[in-house]
């Protein structure tokens, strides 16, 4: 049986001390429940940043797997009117392109960086680029959503431009930015289309 309980002054507190506090009770409970909801986040947080720090190494003579058929799809057109090409233009930038005879295409560039974080550099000097562009001449004053827009939940990193008209998206150490089609939500469902062969 355990003794007397005392507060920090040194006065005898009831017998049964949650009665007599429940304030202090409620208060140990609450802190309680927020160390638990703190400790079962701090996995998922870790999870989310090594999805953003991932490195992948597809195999982009195929063009990691995107095809005439995923091609087709966003064109609405029969894959077997588009003609598929992918050539490499550095050892770290491909391109791929699937060409209709109407003209209508998709094409894309692929860079596959070393890791995440020489790719989120480059998306970063991607940044600083547009903006001295949009400070020349040709745009100037005439780019009313700035030199560029986040386009946010597409993936790691995403920019859109309409400087070029170009959506530019980092996903882990792989950084994709589409040619073709134009416009924005064409271009965002063929960065879709790609990002789900990784």
């Amino acid at each position: 049986m355990s003794g007397p309980l005392f507060d920090i002054q040194g006065k005898a507190l009831p017998a049964n001390p949650k009665k007599a506090c429940p304030d202090i009770f409620n208060a140990i409970l609450v802190m309680i429940i927020i160390l638990f909801i703190m400790a079962s986040g701090r996995p998922a947080a870790a999870q989310v940043a090594s999805k953003e720090n991932r490195t992948y190494a597809p195999d982009m003579t195929k063009c990691a797997g995107f095809t005439s058929q995923d091609a087709a799809v966003l064109l609405n057109v029969p894959a077997s009117k588009l003609a598929a090409h992918t050539e490499r233009m550095a050892p770290e930038l491909w391109i791929c392109s699937f060409s209709a005879p109407d003209g209508k295409g998709v094409s894309f560039s692929v860079t596959i960086a070393k890791d995440a974080k020489k790719a989120a550099e480059e998306m970063n000097r991607l940044r600083d680029n547009l903006e001295v562009a949009a400070e020349t001449a040709p745009f100037k004053n005439k780019l009313p959503q700035g030199a560029y827009s986040e386009i946010l939940n597409l993936a790691d990193d995403s920019i859109w431009t309409d400087i070029n008209s170009t959506l530019t998206v980092r996903k882990g150490n792989i950084t994709i930015q589409i040619l073709m089609p134009a416009g924005k939500k064409e271009q965002i469902k063929t960065v879709q289309a790609f990002l789900a062969k990784l």
